[in-house]
């Protein structure tokens, strides 16, 4: 039994029983590892090893689409989480989960599963919350925005808003929570490129923040709303970034896990949607392993996906057009995207599209 903690704890697949061990336990669903972790010193390790966390991410076996709604009731907001329990989304059936008390709090994500809550009074009190496994941590607060050497908020701004991103540094092997406060001049008298962002960096394994120099953010990205579209894929977290200034392609924010700094990249070239609606345009993920960019075309009632590979933004495949105008709200898989209809307030609709059937299902989902 010494033997197999020393090994485990180490993560070591130097041999055939223990690369069996890990294989058999990533294929479990997460409730089932949470009963076996309490097996052995050994297995509580691997279970909480960042490693096998990824490798259990990457697999997907168990993931499940998770959907926080949000819709009102006599003026009265109401907060409600979906889960679609059959992952190979053939059934679309949900349940509700139980949600605790948010309404003194922003509620951004899910990010990997877990859930940031920003309070609405206070910004810089974060918990974060994984809902399948019902664990709540309440952060420190993470460091105040630099002026000069007071270390205090520059003078005359507020934050406005708040994005993060999760996701796994490979060179340390801890998971990450980046933040991103966009601060706001309450003069009304600054552009964009006056108001760096505040960003800070939360290690998940030390419970602490690193505060990431202002320099290092790219002039001309703003990220001017709350929970701006995301991903996590291979030591990068990328942001759909809107620019001061109308353009014919995407700004993509990215963010190196390892190093932590920050670059702009640009999206593929488009035909520019110059109305001035309510209307996300895009949405980013991954796509047979590639980092995608679901675009919404011109006429809003197309789609194509765009794909980088080898350097360079491939046109992949082209949908459409439907008769009701859609969002694209994220990735799932095997082709599949989730979209959402366009009405007003409290008249949205939830649709699954499979690409390779050209079939949209209805979730049973509206908000």
């Amino acid at each position: 039994m010494e033997r197999d903690t020393t090994v485990m704890t180490g993560y070591n697949y130097g041999e055939l029983c223990d690369d069996l061990l890990v294989e058999t336990l990533s294929r479990l669903p997460v409730k089932s590892l949470m009963r076996l972790r309490c097996v052995s010193r050994s297995w509580f390790s691997l279970v909480k090893d960042p490693k096998f966390i990824c490798k259990h991410l990457t697999r997907g076996d168990h993931n499940r689409l998770m959907v926080y709604n949000q819709y009102f009731i006599d003026t009265y907001p109401v907060d409600d989480f979906v889960v679609v329990p059959d992952n190979t989304m053939t059934d679309l059936h949900f349940q509700n989960f139980e949600a605790a008390e948010t309404r003194n709090y922003i509620l951004l994500g899910p990010y990997e599963g877990i859930m940031c809550l920003s309070e609405k009074w206070n910004r810089n009190k974060i918990n974060v919350w994984n809902i399948s496994m019902n664990e709540y941590r309440i952060l420190p607060e993470p460091p105040r925005p630099r002026n000069g050497v007071s270390g205090s908020r520059p003078s005359n701004t507020v934050i406005s808003c708040c994005n993060f991103a999760v996701g796994l540094d490979p060179m340390s092997n801890d998971f990450k929570l980046v933040l991103i406060q966009t601060l706001h001049d309450e003069r009304g008298i600054s552009s964009i490129n006056d108001c760096l962002p505040n960003v800070a960096v939360y290690n998940f394994s030390t419970n602490s923040w690193r505060h990431v120099e202002e320099g290092l953010f790219p002039m001309g990205c703003y990220l001017g709303g709350e929970a701006m579209n995301n991903v996590y894929h291979n030591g990068f977290c990328y942001w759909v970034a809107p620019t001061e200034t109308p353009c014919d392609y995407v700004a993509i924010l990215s963010f190196s896990m390892s190093e932590e700094v920050f670059q702009e990249m640009r999206g593929p070239r488009v035909p520019p949607i110059t109305e001035q609606i309510e209307f996300e345009y895009w949405t980013i993920g991954v796509h047979d392993d590639y980092l995608s960019l679901l675009h919404v075309e011109e006429s809003r009632r197309s789609f194509g996906l765009w794909m980088m590979k080898g350097g360079f933004w491939t046109k992949h495949l082209s949908f459409g057009p439907f008769i009701e105008w859609y969002h694209p709200d994220g990735f799932w898989r095997n082709g599949e995207f989730i979209l959402e209809s366009y009405g007003g307030a409290g008249d949205c609709r939830l649709v699954l599209y499979d690409s390779n059937h050209d079939e949209i299902r209805e979730f049973g989902i509206t908000g």
